[in-house]
């Protein structure tokens, strides 16, 4: 089953990376990656991902840029930034009202720095996992200069306290971190910037991914493939269920359709 495809879109937690087998990129998917270079493919990763979590692929395999915070901020490699989509600034204001006054876990998310709504042991343990500082606190006075792109709320019984703010959409991958995008984002959207960028059809896109956040973008793409350790919500929406990501997923899905 040959298709001409000319760009991938790889989700990171679970399609790149077997959490299942250490956290690592399987050999066979980073032999792909490279015999996918070969060919001329556009490489990018799609992830819900903070900017600042995404250095420890570099040494796995040099991307052609970066799909973060859900679809938010599309970058090219060098740095050339192809796609950003902002919060509205008074539901951020009202966020951090709203935090102040329940006071549950929430990360607030710019460009470039990560900031706590309220001081947080939960949100200081996500960033000591990564190996990054503890984010400081956020000042709305912010906005002015530093729009915010995605926010996350830990705890999805937590979600009630934001139904209040009318220009956001929660999505999740699947775990007890919410993330938070603006009303018409998402990871399709920034998808979309790329491919317009590079002159791409849709219908030449193949995306990767798991979680219950990949849905859309497996629905989207020309080809979608589900992991085989995916969520069934993932599953339900993709084009084709390869094997676990462990299991040589992401090669045999490539192989199946004929890319490699």
């Amino acid at each position: 089953m040959n298709r001409e495809i000319k760009a991938c879109f790889f989700d990171i937690d679970g399609t790149l990376i077997d959490h299942e087998g250490g956290s690592v990129m399987p050999a066979s998917t980073k032999e792909s990656l490279y015999a996918l270079r070969e060919k001329g493919i556009k490489l990018f990763v799609a992830t819900g991902r903070i900017p600042s979590m995404l250095g420890f692929l570099e040494p796995l395999f040099p991307f052609d840029g970066f799909v973060s915070l859900n679809g938010q901020l599309v970058v090219e490699r060098g740095g050339n930034v192809l796609h950003r989509m902002a919060h509205d600034p008074e539901d951020i204001r009202q966020l951090v009202r709203i935090v102040s006054e329940k006071e549950f876990p929430c990360l607030i998310i710019e460009e470039e720095e990560s900031f706590c709504a309220v001081d947080s042991p939960m949100v200081v343990r996500h960033f000591t996992r990564e190996n990054l500082a503890p984010p400081g606190i956020y000042d709305p006075a912010r906005l002015d200069k530093h729009p915010v792109l995605q926010f996350l709320v830990y705890g999805a019984e937590n979600l009630r306290h934001i139904q209040c703010l009318k220009h956001i959409e929660p999505t999740s991958a699947g775990g007890h971190i919410q993330d938070i995008i603006p009303q018409g984002g998402g990871k399709e959207v920034g998808i979309g910037a790329a491919a317009a960028h590079y002159g791409i059809k849709r219908e030449e896109i193949m995306v990767f991914g798991d979680g219950d956040n990949d849905q859309r973008m497996l629905r989207w793409a020309g080809i979608g493939v589900a992991m085989g350790n995916g969520s069934e919500k993932a599953k339900a929406a993709a084009d084709y269920i390869t094997a676990h990501t462990g299991q040589d997923g992401i090669f045999l899905a490539l192989k199946h359709y004929g890319v490699l």
